[in-house]
């Protein structure tokens, strides 16, 4: 009797355990193909927009109710897309008006920028038609070296003619060795660059000096060799 018993109890735990491990078993595989078919019909609607980590926990998050889950999900790309688009029209017209502002900058120029020493300032002379646009005007001083104050020149303006550009704002070198240098500045700027414009402060006084680019090499094997030193 006593065997039996035992036996008996060894199967009771054996069925016992079995039971378990395969009930264990199935919730498993119930928690792994929970939502598998929502999930496949919300990827085929938002696949290209949204990952399936994130599909099953927006299903989580409102029990698997993928009417709701759809509404929320469309509206949030909706706005998304509506954000998206309100940039753009941002962007297009920021570069419209910046478009605008330059073509308005290059139709005001009056004067022509030339080989070395350019000046640009605003003509007092009350019949000049620059003077009445309030527009800068560029004067041409070519290859000299000069000494002016900003605000106590007398330049040639380009339109009238008249010696009547009294403010200069503005330098630039194009196309010359030059320098500038500011009174009381203990540095002297220096460069052979093919343009630079530096911008003049009122009430300080300048020195000004352009030349025409020396050309040093003596053939064209004599400029390809200096090239070639300056790529090293």
């Amino acid at each position: 009797m006593c065997v039996f018993a035992h036996d008996d109890a060894k199967q009771e735990r054996f069925i016992n355990e079995e039971s378990k491990h395969l009930l264990g078993g199935m919730q498993h595989k119930a928690g792994q193909s929970k939502y598998t078919k929502e999930i496949k019909a919300l990827m085929v609607l938002f696949g290209d927009a949204i990952d399936e980590r994130e599909l099953k926990e927006h299903l989580e998050e409102n029990n698997g109710n993928v009417a709701l889950v759809i509404e929320k999900l469309t509206s949030k790309l909706m706005n998304i897309d509506a954000k998206e688009s309100e940039e753009k029209e941002k962007s297009k017209e920021m570069e419209k008006k910046s478009e605008k502002v330059k073509k308005e900058e290059e139709h005001e120029k009056v004067g022509e920028i030339k080989p070395g020493i350019n000046l640009q300032g605003y003509c007092n002379n009350e019949k000049c038609l620059a003077s009445k646009g309030k527009l800068l005007v560029w004067v041409n001083l070519e290859f000299i070296e000069i000494s002016f104050i900003p605000d106590k020149t007398k330049l040639e303006c380009p339109n009238c003619l008249e010696k009547t550009v009294t403010t200069v704002i503005k330098a630039m070198f194009y196309n010359s060795e030059h320098s500038i240098h500011a009174i009381g500045d203990l540095k002297t700027v220096e460069s052979n660059n093919y343009q630079c414009t530096y911008t003049i402060d009122a009430g300080l006084s300048y020195e000004l000096k352009a030349q025409k680019i020396r050309q040093l090499a003596t053939s064209i094997e004599d400029l390809r060799d200096r090239t070639m030193k300056w790529q090293i």
